[in-house]
């Protein structure tokens, strides 16, 4: 049955090479089934808790979908509002490969709107549980089968995709199911939809009741399966589902949806991945993964879980030592999936009280640091009794092990020759030996834990804030500006973001960057200058650094006052100037903008350095400035505004 199915699907029962090279793909030499993805994303995730998108938001999240590979894009019903229509209209309108669908209830007006928008094709629904029917259109089988012709009819006439779904399908009569599905099949509908909408089923029903709808349709007529998440087992319901003769899977980014949602894109792929690795690789760029789902998380205001699939906190995280010595081996002894395909890293948990010595080994060699075994067992027992009572960085690990490697080599040690140690004859030896050892580890830990400053006030991650204005949605400049702060090392936060209230108005987006190395933050800072640098002149762009924090101990403060025409001449602009490429921190700390043309405006900066030297160099520059543009810089008090992280609002340039 399945070869006869498979080789219907490789003739190309729909339309679009891509999908056919797809399907052909499929041979029956892979243990994976033949499959499509629909994301939903812009559809039921847009039914999550917290998810809010912008017409911007759903633009990008589509077109890096498309470039991560899936088949189809599920968009609102655009019925629900007009944003709804038009948004629906532009993605339609982008030309991209995926095929675009949009969800709706089986109802002639929303699908003459469906069809009007543009898209490749309309996902239509009824309810057929009972619960469900009674509380909404009330409607008898008969009725329900009379409703769904004239409306597959109609999306057929119009060349469009059409699919009917029975919602809530676990909970309906089996009977009243198979019989529409058997006549919409008979219709002439691409797909039937088959929809556990409140997670119910276990996979013995998902492989029954798939099975049987398999059953009574032809075999060009494919099967969408949608699953919820209330209770788990979406991925594993979603393969069942397959294997039983289901075609087409429903996901969502992270698997945001109506309540607990429904099957995450990652896991799936994930889950797809271990069947047939070279072709899930071969097909989709999972690389793109962890991006898409950063900046779902983003917008959707949410915390990528610790234990998310592929790309959780945790995922490839390594702490027990037989675990942590075999992964450094071999990192399949404990690892089914290759991080370095998802595009994310494996991390080994170095310094715990599970902690091995081969572990602490490996780490010095990665260093390339020649530490005889006795002291690297000695060293990772200390380590192993501190680490209840402290935590131990990396960084911290490696400046131990850099100063055990320079420690003295005057008493004798234990020396290894494979997996033999040649042990001092005299008992009493061993034993200054093993204390000597110690000592020498003790003292090594003293010194890396003096030099990494822990007695010292933490310093916060050096960070700076960026802003840019111009006509940014017009040239998709806050994508590009969003997807560069993805791609970087960097952690970032977008801090506001302003669209424009008129067409001739400026838009502005606001972002913090951060990362422990200034460099990281300075190579993105560039990225993004030249980015805006391109779009100058026909988005009237320019991007601006609002405050800049350094790693280094802070000492001397200056508070200025500036007032002015600042944003006339430009004067602060070449204040900005100044500080960017002084080698001084700062910040903006209050805007107050001038309410017309002749009225000022008045900025207060924050200047800071260890040398009190250049900072006064650096005001006096700043002055110079403020005087040529006819303002005036006067030192106020240091009295703090609220600290930077706690202020929301950083967009002064456009009100």
């Amino acid at each position: 049955f399945f070869s006869h199915m498979r080789r219907a699907l490789s003739r190309g029962w729909r339309a679009g090479c891509r999908h056919q090279l797809r399907a052909t793909s499929n041979t029956t030499s892979s243990p994976l089934p033949p499959f499509w993805i629909i994301d939903s994303t812009l559809r039921e995730g847009e039914q999550f808790a917290t998810a809010d998108f912008t017409t911007d938001d759903r633009m990008y999240i589509a077109m890096n979908l498309d470039k991560m590979g899936v088949d189809y894009i599920e968009l609102a019903n655009p019925a629900a509002s007009e944003t709804a229509y038009q948004d629906l209209s532009k993605i339609a309108s982008l030309g991209l490969q995926a095929k675009i669908l949009t969800h709706t209830r089986c109802a002639m007006n929303d699908v003459k709107l469906a069809v009007d928008s543009g898209v490749d094709g309309v996902n239509v629904y009824m309810a057929t549980s009972p619960i469900l029917a009674e509380h909404s259109h009330g409607k008898a089988i008969h009725e329900i089968i009379k409703i769904a012709e004239e409306v597959i009819n109609y999306v057929k006439d119009a060349g469009k995709e059409i699919r009917f779904s029975c919602e809530d399908t676990f909970r309906s009569n089996i009977d009243d199911a198979l019989l529409i599905y058997k006549s919409v099949g008979e219709l002439g509908v691409n797909r039937i939809g088959i929809a556990d909408t409140v997670g119910i089923a276990t996979p013995m029903q998902v492989q029954d009741i798939v099975g049987r709808v398999r059953e009574v349709l032809d075999p060009s007529v494919g099967i969408e399966f949608h699953t919820h998440n209330d209770v788990g087992g979406c991925i594993s319901n979603a393969l069942v589902a397959l294997h039983a003769g289901a075609t087409h899977i429903d996901t969502c980014v992270l698997g945001i949806g109506e309540r607990n949602g429904i099957t995450p894109l990652g896991g799936f792929l994930a889950r797809m991945y271990t069947l047939d690795q070279e072709a899930i690789q071969s097909r989709y760029n999972l690389r793109l993964l962890a991006h898409l789902e950063k900046y779902v998380a983003q917008v959707a205001d949410i915390t990528i879980p610790f234990n998310n699939f592929v790309t959780g906190s945790c995922a490839f995280t390594h702490k027990a030592g037989v675990h942590t010595k075999a992964v450094i081996s071999n990192p399949k002894a404990y690892e089914i999936l290759d991080p370095e395909d998802f595009g994310v890293s494996r991390r080994v948990q170095l310094v715990h009280r599970l902690t091995g010595w081969n572990v602490m080994a490996a780490r010095a060699q990665e260093l390339n640091l020649n530490i005889p075994t006795d002291k690297l067992k000695v060293m990772t027992q200390t380590l192993k009794n501190l680490s209840d009572e402290r935590q131990f960085s990396t960084e911290e690990l490696d400046r131990i092990l850099i100063n055990l490697a320079a420690g003295s080599r005057e008493h004798g040690t234990f020396v290894t020759i494979g997996d033999q140690a040649e042990k001092a004859a005299d008992p009493i030896q061993a034993k200054i030996n093993a204390d000597t050892l110690a000592e020498e580890v003790t003292k090594a830990v003293d010194l890396s834990v003096r030099e990494s400053g822990s007695d010292q006030q933490e310093v916060t991650m050096p960070f700076a804030i960026l802003q840019c204005v111009g006509h940014l949605f017009d040239k998709m400049i806050v994508n590009s500006i969003i997807d560069l702060a993805v791609d970087s090392p960097c952690d970032y936060k977008v801090m506001s973001i302003n669209p424009a209230q008129k067409n001739e108005s400026l838009s502005s987006i606001t972002v913090k960057v951060m990362h422990q190395e200034e460099e990281e933050i300075e190579r993105l800072k560039n990225q993004m200058s030249a980015l805006v640098k391109v779009h100058e002149g026909a988005a009237d762009c320019v991007l601006l650094e609002l405050a800049k924090f350094s790693a280094r101990p802070t000492i001397h403060n200056k508070y200025l006052q500036v007032s002015g025409h600042l944003f006339d001449k430009p004067m602060f602009n070449k204040i900005l100037d100044v500080l960017s490429v002084s080698n001084v921190d700062f910040e903006v700390q209050t805007m107050q903008v001038g309410a017309n043309d002749d009225a000022v405006s008045v900025c207060v900066l924050k200047v800071s350095h260890t040398k009190k030297e250049l900072l006064s160099k650096v005001v006096t520059l700043i002055q110079r400035v403020v005087a040529e543009l006819e303002g005036s810089m006067t030192e106020i008090s240091s009295v703090e505004p609220p600290p930077l992280q706690d202020r929301g609002d950083y967009s002064y340039v456009v009100a």
